[in-house]
């Protein structure tokens, strides 16, 4: 394992998830009862969605995910359910955002992500969800995404680019940068720790390129082939992506990158 690589590694260190154990115990709960009372007869269940249950969580992000299963036959549109559960929850907390699928809420010093879902019939994990910034719906299945993130073998490379992303301040949704790098950049390479910094090192100069820049590329839901993960960033924004990344890799010193 080279400098590099040990740099890397206490920069996952200096990031990890915060303990929420003690938000488990009064803030989490009161904040589950009013979603539930919210959901009313169509409320199914609250199951943990994001990085934490993928093992990708980091301390700048948003801390805890949860998505909302609904039943299928609950009658409002996913926007009306998505702005109902938005000024419920306004209701009752003061910092509350929408974000393209979730609403956020800062419950104490914890933010956390929720994200309403109408489960389709059958035995199945399949939700749709609004997406806001389309204002349109897709299909999807979390619990694949779940699956596939938590046993890639690409935990820490996700997570070293994730950090880029918020210390850069870029839009980058989770879901399409993990695929992204999952089937995508380093498809075929190795996974093993030693080769941590080579990875990051790589991506970061595959996301600089001009030419066949894997941000060009059509990356695919494949909870479903009509849901096109790379189509959730218009260019403008995939280009402050790749003028950051041409920064990155011009840097010669780690700590230049990623501090």
């Amino acid at each position: 394992m080279t400098e590099s690589d040990n740099y890397l590694l206490s920069i996952l260190q200096k990031y990890k998830p915060h303990d929420i154990s003690i938000y488990e115990v009064y803030s989490i709960p009161e904040l589950k009862g009013i979603i539930k009372t919210w959901a009313s007869k169509c409320f199914i269940e609250i199951t943990n969605s994001g990085s934490r249950a993928k093992g990708t969580a980091i301390s700048i992000a948003s801390d805890v995910d949860y998505l909302v299963s609904l039943s299928n036959d609950c009658p409002d549109t996913l926007k009306d359910i998505y702005n109902s559960l938005f000024n419920t929850i306004k209701s009752r907390y003061t910092i509350v955002r929408k974000q393209n699928v979730s609403v956020r809420v800062k419950v104490s010093d914890l933010e956390i992500d929720i994200t309403p879902a109408r489960k389709l019939p059958g035995n199945t994990n399949n939700h749709n969800l609004y997406v806001s910034k389309q204002e349109t719906w897709k299909q999807t299945n979390i619990q694949k995404h779940i699956n596939d993130v938590s046993q890639s073998g690409r935990l820490n490379e996700i997570k070293i680019l994730k950090i880029w992303r918020e210390l850069n301040q870029l839009d980058f949704p989770s879901i399409y940068l993990e695929y992204l790098l999952i089937d995508g950049i380093l498809s075929g390479k190795s996974k093993d720790n030693d080769y941590l910094a080579r990875n990051v090192w790589y991506v970061l100069e595959q996301l600089s390129k001009d030419m066949a820049n894997p941000l060009f590329s059509r990356i695919v839901d494949p909870a479903n082939s009509a849901n096109i993960l790379s189509d959730l960033l218009a260019q403008t924004e995939k280009n402050k992506i790749i003028a950051k990344a041409k920064i990155s890799a011009s840097q010669q010193y780690w700590s230049n990158i990623i501090w």
